[in-house]
């Protein structure tokens, strides 16, 4: 899990954090389900997107990108946070 202070509400995820995030997945995640999780703020709404990384042998990773409402509480925040990285990516 990466805290970036950018706002991927307004703008696109860059190569350069999907390379970093690639490589914390690729030395820390189970090889079978190599995920990492982009957490950033956003205020007004909470909001989940999955960015799946393919190269030439097929997938490299999964990356989650979360947008934490920062005028909830943090409690709430983290509660959010919890149950979203529960489930699975198509039913969030």
């Amino acid at each position: 899990m990466d805290a970036k202070y950018k706002r991927y509400d307004r703008h696109s995820v860059n190569a350069a954090d999907v390379h970093q995030l690639l490589t914390y997945s690729s030395g820390y995640a189970p090889t079978d389900a190599p995920t990492a999780v982009i957490v950033h703020p956003q205020p007004g709404s909470h909001a989940r997107r999955t960015l799946q990384v393919r190269g030439p042998s097929g997938l490299l990773g999964d990356i989650n990108v979360l947008g934490v409402d920062t005028r909830t509480a943090p409690e709430q925040a983290t509660a959010w946070i919890g149950s979203v990285l529960r489930r699975p990516s198509h039913t969030a």
